[in-house]
């Protein structure tokens, strides 16, 4: 058997547990694992002393005016694989899908393209009143739909009645704003619709404890995303710390939330992290609350500052390639992605878990210069991607080697045509 290359001495966190074990990579596929000194190839890497992860999948990156430094971002993290916002205008060095986006015009044939090649599904947004849909509306797109329909749950209604509680200038003032009940509100009616129409929905950066406990009565259809922003950043010293460079959508929200969110994680309620990618310029975010933009760039450091909390004891290597890499795959129906296997794509996270570092200003590869973490002191990092056997960064250096492709999905693959 030909093999391009075998990753020699690594220590692979896969679905069996955590084993030094090789993996050997033909035409960009794992085509062994074990113990392969009887194998030879057209190359060799010693990934000693490094530990081999699934590349992690990301459901909730966006692409906005600087599409070649986000996806640099991206390679930087581990991420051989996203599920985007935005078109990309040029080639991508990893894997990719698109959402498409629901409004209120083309709700009714929306459903008409999401089994098309390169698209992750349809997406709601409950508080953009240019993409709100009724509740009769997402009621009759959940019966049309054949995939998992992902949703942002706050409400918009809510939050239209509550725009006395906006202070100009002030931007501690949008937590309560957008308070626990606008995401509450909005997670009780999503559920309830999902339950009636029997469909499954996909609750996106979900930010209380609260809506987690809902969630978990809804498990038969309701999968859940956390992002890294409410997973590590609280109020109000966060918007004391950072201003409106605080500012997303949801907000970030207390302490008390946050701890709930890890619990929640830690209990098996949520089914993965993504990195809610959304990189805002500083002429953007230094506008006057709240004409301020909410947004904040994350996906270079989400698997490092997960890896962090590996290192501190917080989580199982297993519990994080689950959160990153399985999860995502199993709820979005990705094909050959997310776990070490044979038969799979070669997307590894090739990490260093014993390197503690800083992540410095100069290291953001993100075209908006800043980054909530920067200067943050980290144990763990990421020292090569490889995407479907090739290489998109090496020993900390992007190769730009790597060429994306359309990911492929389970539920719309089409019947072979007669030859």
């Amino acid at each position: 058997m030909s093999i391009d290359v075998i990753m020699k001495g690594g220590t692979v966190v896969s679905h069996q547990g955590v084993e030094r074990k090789d993996i050997a990579v033909r035409d960009g596929i794992i085509v062994a694992i074990g113990d392969l000194k009887g194998l030879s190839a057209k190359s060799e890497v010693d990934v000693s002393d490094l530990y081999i992860l699934p590349g992690v999948i990301d459901t909730d990156f966006h692409i906005i005016d600087t599409p070649e430094n986000e996806l640099r971002a991206a390679v930087r993290g581990g991420v051989t694989s996203a599920l985007m916002f935005g078109e990309l205008n040029d080639n991508s060095p990893i894997d990719y899908a698109y959402f498409l986006n629901a409004t209120k015009e083309n709700i009714d044939d929306i459903t008409e393209q999401e089994m098309n090649d390169g698209i992750a599904g349809i997406y709601v947004s409950m508080s953009d009143p240019n993409s709100l849909v009724s509740d009769k509306d997402l009621h009759m797109l959940l019966k049309k739909s054949k995939r998992r329909v992902s949703i942002h749950s706050e409400d918009f209604y809510e939050l239209e009645k509550r725009k006395d509680k906006i202070i100009n200038g002030n931007v501690e003032s949008h937590p309560n704003w957008h308070n626990e009940k606008v995401s509450i509100e909005a997670n009780r009616r999503i559920s309830a619709i999902a339950r009636g129409a029997g469909h499954p929905v996909h609750l996106m950066h979900v930010s209380t404890a609260k809506e987690l406990g809902m969630i978990a009565a809804y498990k038969e259809l309701v999968t859940v995303s956390l992002s890294q922003h409410h997973l590590f950043l609280s109020g109000p010293e966060c918007y004391q710390h950072f201003h409106e460079y605080a500012q997303i959508d949801p907000p970030i929200h207390d302490e008390e939330n946050r701890i709930g969110l890890w619990k929640a994680l830690t209990n098996g309620i949520v089914d993965m992290v993504s990195s809610f990618h959304k990189p805002v310029t500083t002429n953007e975010k230094e506008k006057e609350y709240p004409d301020s933009i909410s947004g904040a760039p994350s996906v270079q450091t989400l698997l490092p500052l997960m890896l962090d909390q590996v290192s501190n004891g917080s989580i199982s290597l297993n519990t994080l390639i689950d959160l990153t890499s399985a999860g995502p795959a199993r709820a979005f129906n990705i094909a050959k992605k997310g776990r070490i296997a044979v038969g799979y794509d070669a997307d590894f996270a090739i990490c260093n878990l014993n390197e503690k570092w800083t992540f410095d200003d100069e290291d953001v590869e993100s075209g908006c210069g800043w980054d909530h973490h920067a200067g943050a002191e980290i144990s763990g990092k990421v020292t090569a991607t490889m995407i479907r056997g090739e290489f998109a960064m090496w020993d900390g250096h992007l190769t730009n080697s790597t060429v994306g492709e359309t990911i492929k999905f389970t539920d719309t693959f089409t019947e072979y045509e007669d030859e």
